[in-house]
């Protein structure tokens, strides 16, 4: 009789096996989150919490420093250490002001994770750098250029969009009907800060969204107020400044 092999840990990712996690190891897991949870520092935070908890589809924009980024990631980095979702992947458009991921050394990987800084740390900080680098090879927690995904089927995994607001409305489109079971799309960004000629994708779906009351399965919230910003009084004290010239007209 043949034995049958047995499968690596990439093969049984790229299958979408469930991980399988002693209970001893759970239970130090469930340990560590509980003993660093997210917590909102505002009401608008809060109900960011819970329409990503809650809506397979959210969007959310609004000023920098606003934790945009940070309440999704944390979210979906301790659900993964909880063996609650079995894939996270993260991208974002190809557009900046320096059109300069191509003269970046290393591979696609590489390169995306330069233009994901603000993601990696989080991850590091609530999964730990062993368990991150592990999700890594495994392709549980995957960067894929905007590109690839527009083609691709998702299920059962967690997909954060970064620079939302670079998106196309085309891309936005794409990007929504790529989604399956059991999977949530986080769009954030900045809308006043798109580098976009025309209008924002960000922009368009947020306004869809509103338009068509689609609120059974999509979230949406705006962090617009200032007092929104919790990153730092210098950055809340130069959007303020920045927000009195726009309005006054001054560049």
């Amino acid at each position: 009789m043949q034995q049958s092999k047995r499968l690596t840990r990439k093969e049984k990712a790229q299958q979408g096996t469930q991980r399988v996690v002693k209970e001893k190891f759970m239970e130090q897991r469930e340990e560590s989150v509980k003993s660093k949870p997210l917590v909102a520092m505002n009401k608008k935070q809060q109900q960011y919490i819970d329409l990503l908890s809650e809506k397979p589809i959210v969007i959310a924009t609004g000023y920098a420093g606003t934790s945009k980024t940070y309440i999704p990631t944390v979210m979906a980095a301790d659900l993964y250490k909880l063996n609650q979702i079995q894939k996270i992947i993260i991208t974002r458009p190809a557009v900046s002001t320096s059109k300069s991921m191509g003269f970046f050394k290393g591979t696609v990987e590489e390169k995306m994770a330069v233009w994901l800084n603000s993601v990696i740390p989080i991850f590091k900080e609530r999964l730990g750098s062993a368990m991150f680098t592990l999700a890594l090879e495994t392709q549980d927690i995957e960067f894929v250029p905007l590109e690839v995904i527009k083609g691709m089927s998702i299920n059962n995994a967690w997909v954060l969009v970064e620079e939302s607001s670079d998106l196309t409305k085309e891309e936005v489109i794409k990007l929504v009907t790529r989604m399956g079971k059991n999977s949530k799309l986080v769009l954030s960004g900045d809308i006043r800060q798109s580098e976009l000629k025309g209008e924002s994708g960000l922009s368009w779906i947020s306004k869809f969204v509103q338009r068509h009351n689609l609120i059974n399965n999509f979230g949406f919230i705006d962090f617009d107020d200032i007092n929104d910003i919790v990153r730092s009084d210098a950055v809340k004290q130069f959007i303020v400044a920045l927000t009195r010239d726009e309005r006054k007209g001054i560049e």
